[in-house]
């Protein structure tokens, strides 16, 4: 059982962005009056709460922003994507820091060379850092750190990065997927601020999937889940790297996008790019469909909705009708957004198939790095576990 800590459970009640007087605390959190008149004076004078300039009898009294800092990181193929976030959820700082190919333990140094570049960023009249959050495409077991094998990172290897960072920088760690740090930070910054419930999916290097409820993201029994990539969805299809046949990521997948066209437009199909067929890019293809050109309408029309289909039978099992879709393939935009919208239409029942709203997020790539700085913070707070 916790031993009651007055401090925290003020500091928990006024995170994020509450403004309340003393009396308005007493009575929330059913704590004597001059109790926390005591406790709230101790926090002013130590600089972890602010209050209003003009004296009253009952000002209202809130978290200093600049009293507390976490860290979020994106750890991608390529790169980190890194954010310094205070309590009042400013970004103080974010910072993209290439990770090229390496691997192993070269692969965890440049982490911690960029790790250790962004704290230098941080004045020395900036709060403490209260801990770290790491989200990552790797599956990880959440409770040790541990990775899993990486289909995407072959040499990557069961290196313990939560361990490592906290021995290396002495900061807390909490290790989680990037889909569930996305979630976090759509509720929090996106346009799910009012959704009890969303499914985030995730359209970047593979296909992932979050399910979000009541603050909280759903997790199974096991440290595999969410893999909405790795359903089979062509039982006939094309190998995939897990050693699969037919996976949706064959279908849907970035790669198998790119692979559609420059197959098709190395057979004749017109394509239109300045560089070599070899050399087409997601973005190539993107800017053809916005044009109208049919073999970047149709690859991307195809992925869709074998998105879409799949999506229908989540939507139809957990019954959330909010679907939020983020990565590089949104680019794409309402091409990507119709036809995804139209096979849940299709193929959920009613009234799902009329409820059920699709959306590309307004987050950008910092999304889940920011998802991940929230997540620490919410802990250190609230003490409030975030999984199901």
């Amino acid at each position: 059982m916790r031993k009651p800590d007055p401090a925290r459970d003020i500091l928990g009640y006024l995170f994020p962005g509450r403004r309340r007087t003393r009396t308005e605390i007493a009575e929330a959190l059913q704590i004597r009056k001059s109790t926390v008149g005591v406790v709230c004076a101790r926090l002013l004078e130590q600089g972890f709460l602010q209050t209003e300039e003009q004296a009253r009898r009952n000002n209202k009294l809130w978290i200093n922003p600049r009293a507390y800092m976490a860290i979020g990181v994106q750890h991608k193929v390529d790169e980190l994507k890194m954010v310094l976030l205070d309590a009042g959820l400013n970004v103080r700082a974010r910072e993209s820091y290439p990770l090229d190919s390496v691997t192993d333990e070269a692969r965890v140094e440049r982490i911690l060379q960029g790790l250790n570049g962004l704290l230098e960023v941080r004045g020395p009249a900036e709060g403490r850092v209260i801990g770290l959050g790491f989200s990552d495409f790797i599956p990880h077991d959440i409770g040790t750190g541990m990775k899993t094998k990486s289909i995407w990172i072959p040499g990557w290897g069961d290196i313990n990065i939560k361990a490592i960072i906290e021995q290396s920088l002495n900061l807390s760690t909490e290790v989680m997927r990037c889909t569930d740090a996305f979630s976090f930070a759509e509720h929090v910054f996106g346009d799910c601020r009012d959704a009890d419930a969303f499914i985030t999916v995730q359209l970047d290097e593979g296909i992932g999937i979050s399910v979000y409820k009541d603050n909280k993201y759903l997790k199974g029994s096991t440290d595999i889940f969410g893999e909405l990539g790795h359903v089979v969805y062509k039982e006939d299809g094309d190998i995939c790297k897990c050693g699969n046949r037919g996976c949706l990521e064959t279908i849907a997948g970035i790669e198998a996008i790119i692979k559609k066209v420059k197959e098709n437009a190395e057979k004749g199909a017109y394509f239109r790019t300045e560089g070599a067929l070899g050399d087409i890019t997601l973005e190539d293809v993107i800017t053809n469909a916005r044009e109208g050109n049919k073999l970047a309408l149709l690859s991307i029309n195809e992925a869709a909705k074998a998105l879409g289909n799949t999506l229908a039978v989540v939507v139809n099992v957990l019954g959330i009708s909010r679907v939020v879709l983020y990565g590089r393939l949104v680019k794409a935009g309402k091409i990507l957004e119709r036809q995804v919208t139209n096979s849940i239409q299709q193929h959920c029942i009613y009234p799902l198939n009329q409820d059920t709203k699709v959306c590309l997020s307004s987050l950008d790539e910092f999304g889940s790095a920011m998802g991940a700085a929230f997540a620490v913070m919410h802990a250190y707070f609230r003490q409030e576990a975030l999984r199901i």
